[in-house]
């Protein structure tokens, strides 16, 4: 019955430990930036490589402009 007791005890004490860690982890990110380097640098060489290619125009040159108009009243 106490070896029962005690590993719920351990396991109650390990699960607070993890959650305050887990909670400190999240501040120091939040404050300092830090954290897993390897994403942010990973994510870095992505924007870096990644160009975006150029669009063709799907409209013609003509279409789109500004045409000057009159309002017709009844």
């Amino acid at each position: 019955m106490f070896k029962f007791l005690f590993f719920l005890f351990f396991f109650f004490i390990l699960l607070i430990f993890l959650l305050g860690f887990s909670f400190v982890r999240t501040i120091l990110r939040f404050l300092f930036g830090t954290g897993s380097s390897n994403n942010s640098q990973r994510k870095q060489q992505q924007k870096t490589s990644k160009r975006p290619t150029p669009h063709k125009k799907i409209f013609n040159k003509d279409e789109g402009e500004y045409v000057d108009y009159e309002e017709v009243k009844d």
